[in-house]
């Protein structure tokens, strides 16, 4: 499946990565991994995640208050 993000959530993903920066050094690229990793693993498996409806699935970040909600578009 193939992954686009939706230019309101890439704005939200800069804004939280800068702030988890000024927490603390790093933190903020460490974030940035975790998505990147997380988006990838919903790309090639989003049955593997919670079910919200037929076609929506949604991912908690490991350590972080935040979650990656995936459409899956039919053909």
């Amino acid at each position: 499946m193939k992954i686009r993000i939706h230019e309101l959530a890439a704005h939200e993903l800069d804004e939280a990565i800068e702030w988890h920066e000024l927490q603390s050094r790093d933190l903020g690229k460490h974030f940035r991994r975790i998505v990147r990793e997380q988006v990838k693993t919903l790309a090639r498996n989003p049955i593997w995640y919670l079910r919200k409806s037929d076609d929506i699935y949604k991912a908690f970040i490991p350590k972080f208050p935040y979650k990656n909600i995936v459409h899956r578009r039919r053909k």
